[in-house]
C-alpha cells in the first residue's frame, strides 16, 4: 500500500477540476448550439429530431446541452480512468524492482 503525497493529491484534484470545467463548458456550448439552430430548423422546415444510433431526441437547447455534457463526461471519464489505472500499475511495478 502506498502513501499519497501532497503533489499526487493536488494533481488528482486539478484533474477533477478540469473534468468539471470541461463537462460544464460542453453543456454551455450545447445550449448555445441549440439556441442557434432552433430558428434555422423552423425556417427551413427541417426535421427537429436528431438520432444517436437507436436513440432519437428533439433538437432543443436543453437536449443538446445534456448530450454535450454526457458525451464529454463519458469520454473524459474513460480516458481519466484508464490513465489512473496505468499510473497505478506503472508505479506498483516500479516499486517492486
Amino acid at each position: 500500500m502506498s502513501v499519497e503525497t501532497h503533489a499526487e493529491t493536488g494533481g488528482r484534484r486539478m484533474v477533477g477540476y478540469l473534468y468539471v470545467v470541461a463537462v460544464s463548458l460542453m453543456a454551455i456550448l450545447g445550449l448555445i448550439v441549440g439556441v442557434v439552430i432552433q430558428p434555422n430548423l423552423a425556417a427551413n422546415g427541417a426535421s427537429n429530431v436528431g438520432s444517436l444510433g437507436p436513440i432519437t431526441f428533439a433538437l432543443t437547447p436543453l437536449n443538446l446541452a445534456v448530450y454535450g455534457a454526457v458525451m464529454t463526461a463519458i469520454t473524459l471519464g474513460v480516458f481519466f480512468l484508464a490513465a489512473g489505472y496505468a499510473t497505478r500499475h506503472e508505479s506498483r511495478g516500479s516499486s517492486e524492482n
